[in-house]
């Protein structure tokens, strides 16, 4: 099994706080070409999760996101017509 340790550093994109994280990657995927990696991290200053986007190869930041909690889906309400 392929494992890579990747150090990453960005600003949270909720209040601008400087961040950093060291992060162990392992699994299959890691092998296939142009793999992405999705991991979220809490602020320390404003407590909120940020989605970091990374290659896991080379460590190219990719994005970062606020992340938006669980996705909630709207049900339908019936008709009652």
């Amino acid at each position: 099994m392929l494992e890579l340790e990747v150090m990453l550093d960005w600003t949270c994109c909720m209040c601008g706080s400087p961040m950093g994280a060291t992060l162990k990657c392992e699994g299959a995927g890691l092998a296939q070409k142009d793999a992405k990696a999705l991991v979220k991290v809490p602020c320390p200053i404003c407590h909120q999760n940020n989605q970091v986007i990374f290659t896991p190869e080379d460590g190219t930041l990719e994005d970062v996101l606020p992340d938006d909690g669980p996705v909630r889906y709207k049900i339908p309400v019936p008709s009652y017509n």
